[in-house]
């Protein structure tokens, strides 16, 4: 849903929710991993009111480009971390584990120093429900 519209940047509220959420049962066991989360996307492109609801897109090669960011390279890291100090420098193997939890750690504070350049390359697009 459209939250809020500020110039030619629309704000809008996605409402994420488990697979359990749907489920009638769900009061009984109190499932309470649903979230709100904010996407912004710049176009002015849209004739949207607050109030409207909204599906958020992506384009399948940004999702793509996400997901290796994500979850790929960090895999990477890490089995390379472990395989190269394992079987290359011959260090324990919970030294090797910690150590490449540190190199995961590492990469995501890195990422996140640069997720202003991510989130240029990631790009969403708006199409409008008609109920």
């Amino acid at each position: 849903m459209v939250s809020q519209i500020v110039g030619n940047e629309i704000i809008v509220d996605i409402q994420r929710s488990s697979a359990c959420a749907t489920c009638e049962s769900k009061s009984m066991c109190s499932t309470l991993d649903m979230q709100t989360q904010q996407i912004k996307i710049n176009d002015d492109n849209y004739n949207l009111k607050t109030g409207d609801t909204v599906n958020v897109v992506s384009e399948r090669s940004y999702s793509m480009y996400a997901v290796v960011i994500a979850f790929v390279v960090p895999l990477f890291l890490l089995m390379s971390t472990i395989i190269v100090l394992i079987e290359i420098f011959g260090i324990d193997e919970g030294i090797s584990a910690l150590a490449a939890i540190a190199v995961i750690a590492v990469y995501y504070v890195v990422v996140h120093f640069f997720d202003y350049k991510i989130k240029t390359k990631i790009k969403f697009r708006i199409e409008k429900q008609f109920n």
